[in-house]
């Protein structure tokens, strides 16, 4: 794939992703509302991040870490009937896998709900309410986990539309669950989380009818044992871990935070802030790089590896460095503006808001942390990520228990801000040592300006919310929004204007970056 094929698949999938995100702050926006940041909306935030912790590692990460240089081999290299017969294979010891994995967890759901929330166990009441939560939110790991098999498959084969597509898919049946169903059950956070079940099967349904067109919808229950197929389990298994580091890093600060009354929840949407441009990045460009960098390897074509891997880190740097500034600068707006409403009060929106700002420090090294290990997964290695994610999940605990003896749940969402640099630094350094890939002296000098000019960007918009918003309270809706999207102009044309002039840009590249 060429660097205009790479921007041109990454804008694509990343307006796809920017729409999911986007709906899933309109989804926020009605959980907010419905069940605020009490005792309801704890423990539905709990039993909903649960099955979505392990998604967001195995299915977002690690499965597709291992499978597509696999399949890209077995594809490219030998013909599409052998990969048809990979992939069918595939399924049938998947299914069985996730079938009794589902059923364990639902056996010992109390067992569960006590490691991920062990501070419910001061409220019996609230305890009980969480597990039955998760008997009902669990399964939906199952569909997605499958989902994401049939959605690997068609990313491999160059349509990465519908996979990107699936979380609107979650998003909808749950809006849809609270807007007409929100008596239907004992309490919203029962409807909202059958909800979440529904949207698992709609999913699945989807992509396998896609798969099938391509002449992939492989469905077998019969498993039978290939190299191919060692090798998957061989790669997946360090790849757990190594793929969904900030999701475990997010769920031990989760832990801890337990202990206090709403800290979950403010943790929950200062997170899902933090994951926009995460998602619109970050996942997007990962998502149409690694079958790219699998493809050249495959064919030993290294400069062209690294030629592609700078243009990405330029990509994204152009993107992640000023929204991460930008999101600090305008915190607090943009968290009163989407959330505070019905049961969700100003000391919730503060809350939030400040660990929001902490947890945006991190963001350029969550969108490179994707893209620095996928130089990894794309040479089908699966264990110097896990490794790097092991040391820096080590580090993330020492900090959190150390932390939040003077800090609270601040101190929590520090430490993980510190673990998430703490894995990028050491995945880029090893991957310098080994040659793989190196960053050209252009892309650095870039990257640093571009770094200057977004703190800039993000002084001149806080001045404006100091301003502007400075009693946001006062504004109807309509104006704080619009003072919002004025500030976000505001700043995006300093920032365009301040890369142009600094030569990290020429207009004629930005117009075609736009055009692609």
């Amino acid at each position: 794939m060429t660097s205009k094929g790479l921007f041109k698949n990454t804008v694509v999938v990343g307006i796809i992703t920017l729409i999911s995100r986007v709906s899933g702050l309109f989804r926020d926006f009605f959980v907010a509302k419905y069940l605020g940041a009490g005792r309801l909306s704890d423990c539905f935030l709990v039993a909903f991040k649960i099955p979505n912790l392990f998604r967001s590692i195995f299915a977002e990460g690690a499965f597709n870490s291992a499978f597509v240089p696999i399949f890209s081999g077995v594809l490219y290299e030998k013909s599409e009937d052998k990969a048809r017969i990979f992939c069918k294979n595939l399924f049938a010891f998947l299914f069985y896998i996730l079938l009794i994995f589902t059923l364990i967890a639902e056996m010992f759901m109390p067992f569960v709900i006590d490691i991920f929330a062990p501070g419910f166990n001061e409220n019996p009441e609230k305890f009980e309410l969480a597990v039955n939560l998760a008997h009902i939110t669990f399964p939906f790991l199952f569909c997605i986990a499958l989902t994401s098999f049939f959605g690997s498959i068609l990313n491999t084969l160059g349509n990465f539309k519908p996979y990107a597509l699936t979380p609107i898919i979650l998003n909808l049946c749950m809006i849809f669950s609270l807007v007409f169903f929100a008596q239907s059950f004992s309490t919203v956070a029962h409807t909202v989380s059958w909800g979440v079940a529904f949207s698992g099967m709609v999913q699945l349904l989807l992509l396998w009818w896609i798969a099938k067109k391509y002449g992939f919808g492989v469905i077998s229950f019969k498993p039978k044992f290939s190299p191919e197929i060692g090798l998957f389990f061989k790669k997946i298994m360090p790849g757990i871990l190594g793929a969904g580091i900030y999701h475990l890093n997010v769920m031990i600060g989760s832990i801890f935070a337990s202990e206090t009354n709403g800290a979950v929840s403010w943790i929950y949407y200062a997170d899902r802030l933090n994951q926009l441009p995460l998602g619109v990045i970050g996942v997007a460009l990962a998502t149409v790089l690694l079958p790219s960098l699998s493809k050249e390897i495959k064919k030993h074509n290294l400069n062209k590896t690294k030629a592609i891997f700078n243009d990405s880190m330029k990509f994204a740097s152009l993107l992640v460095i000023p929204a991460a500034l930008g999101i600090i600068a305008l915190s607090y707006p943009m968290i009163q503006i989407f959330f505070e409403r019905g049961e969700f009060k100003v000391a919730d929106t503060t809350a939030t808001a400040n660990i929001l700002q902490i947890l945006c420090i991190s963001l350029p090294a969550l969108v490179y942390t994707k893209l620095f290990s996928n130089v990894f997964y794309a040479r089908n290695d699966t264990k110097t990520p896990m490794f790097v994610a092991g040391i820096s999940l080590i580090f993330n605990v020492i900090f959190t228990v150390y932390l939040n003896r003077f800090l609270g749940y601040i101190g929590v969402v520090i430490a993980i801000t510190i673990s998430n640099w703490i894995n990028c630094i050491l995945l880029y350094l090893i991957s310098y040592k080994n040659g793989f890939m190196v960053m050209y002296l252009n892309i650095i000098k870039d990257i640093i300006k571009i770094t200057v000019i977004s703190i800039l960007m993000a002084f001149i918009v806080r001045f404006g919310v100091w301003g502007l918003m400075a009693d946001i309270s006062v504004y109807s809706l309509p104006l704080r929004i619009f003072a919002l999207g004025l500030l976000i102009f505001i700043g995006v044309l300093f920032f365009i204007t301040g890369v142009i002039i600094t030569k990290v840009v020429s207009i004629t590249e930005l117009k075609n970056m736009i055009k692609r």
